[in-house]
């Protein structure tokens, strides 16, 4: 049997590395999905997911369906209107979920109880979406309202604009159209997915109710599975 020169071997190794990937890809294009995501915000989180969404089909990797609504309601009435609407619906969905934040709402962990008793997923935050944001930048450990987010949001967006001789010149009050591209340029989404992970694993060991959990979010669960369709067990 006639050995194979060094170049004969790579060759080989090359092309079955390349047949992998392939086949990789191609099951990655057969996964399937439909999402519906109902925001309690009608700016700032829609802006943010139609970007995301944007961004997925560009890419083609997975054959995924995103349904994004604005709902202006919030904790319990979104969670509620989420079930009406999908139980209305001749539409099937294989991932429904539901994106509020806990403010000064006292709903906030009956809303989520709700939402587990009809197979709708949370993606909460205590105390806004703009925590998750935030996470982007840096660590968050501090208990902080609405208003403090939001500055130490608009500074850590401007700090990085500043830095790359951008125009800082932007308003986060008026649900900025490009904060899904400023958070993930002059950010870090891998960052934020660690730091939010780590307040959840922080809390869960406390045993404190979902609307003492702060600061935390689960929002980089919902991200997760955008990102990676093919972990999901749709059986769940």
């Amino acid at each position: 049997m006639n050995k194979l020169s060094l170049k004969e071997i790579e060759a080989e190794e090359e092309r079955r590395t390349l047949q992998k990937e392939t086949t990789k890809s191609s099951n990655e294009r057969y996964i399937k999905l439909t999402f519906f995501i109902a925001t309690e915000g009608t700016k700032t989180e829609p802006n943010y997911f139609n970007a995301l969404k944007e961004e997925l089909e560009k890419t083609k990797r997975f054959n995924i369906d995103i349904s994004i609504e604005g709902k202006g309601k919030s904790t319990t009435a979104l969670v509620k209107k989420v079930i009406r609407q999908v139980e209305n619906n001749h539409q099937e969905y294989d991932r429904i979920w539901a994106v509020f934040d806990k403010d000064d709402f006292e709903d906030f962990d009956a809303a989520i109880e709700l939402a587990k008793e009809h197979n709708v997923n949370c993606a909460w935050s205590n105390e806004c979406f703009e925590l998750w944001l935030l996470l982007h930048f840096e660590d968050v450990s501090e208990q902080m309202g609405r208003n403090d987010l939001f500055k130490k949001l608009e500074t850590s967006i401007r700090k990085a604009l500043s830095k790359s001789n951008q125009n800082v010149c932007f308003d986060l009050s008026k649900g900025d159209s490009e904060i899904y591209y400023r958070v993930n340029t002059l950010g870090n989404e891998e960052d934020a997915i660690t730091r939010a992970s780590k307040l959840k694993a922080l809390f869960n060991t406390s045993g404190k109710p979902f609307c003492k959990q702060n600061p935390c979010t689960n929002v980089d669960a919902l991200i997760l599975e955008l990102r990676h369709p093919e972990n999901i067990d749709i059986n769940l």
